[in-house]
C-alpha cells in the first residue's frame, strides 16, 4: 500500500532528476488504521485532524467493523463490483457462509 502512495512522488522525482532538479522526500500522514478481528468485530485507531499533538481515537466492535466495510467498499473499482460485494455482504448477514471440505477419495488412493 505504501508503494502505491509513494508512486506519484517517485514519478515526480524521476522527472526532476532528468531535468537536473533536486528530488523531494516522500511524506505521508496516516489517517489511522482499521483491523478486522472476527465476525462483525474490528478495531480502529483514527487520527484526530488538526490536533496539536498526534492524537488518535481508539475503539472497537461493530462500529469499527462497519467503518472497515465502508472503507473497503469505497476503494473497490467500478460500481458493478461495489454492488456485487454489497449484495454478498447483505446475504451473509442472513445466511452465514457454508464452509464444506470435500475429499476426493480417488486422489488419496494413488
Amino acid at each position: 500500500m505504501n508503494a502505491i502512495r509513494e508512486a506519484a512522488t517517485v514519478a515526480r522525482n524521476i522527472a526532476a532528476q532528468l531535468r537536473g532538479r533536486q528530488p523531494k522526500n516522500f511524506h505521508f500522514d496516516s489517517l489511522g488504521a482499521l483491523c478486522v478481528v472476527g465476525h462483525q468485530t474490528a478495531c480502529a485507531e483514527l487520527s484526530v485532524p488538526f490536533a496539536r499533538r498526534n492524537r488518535s481515537v481508539r475503539f472497537s466492535g461493530l462500529l469499527a467493523w462497519l467503518m472497515w466495510r465502508g472503507v473497503y467498499l469505497s476503494k473497490l473499482p467500478g460500481m458493478e463490483r461495489k454492488i456485487r460485494v454489497l449484495m454478498d455482504w447483505v446475504i451473509e448477514l442472513f445466511f452465514p457462509r457454508d464452509i464444506v471440505q470435500t475429499i476426493d477419495l480417488q486422489q488419496e488412493k494413488q
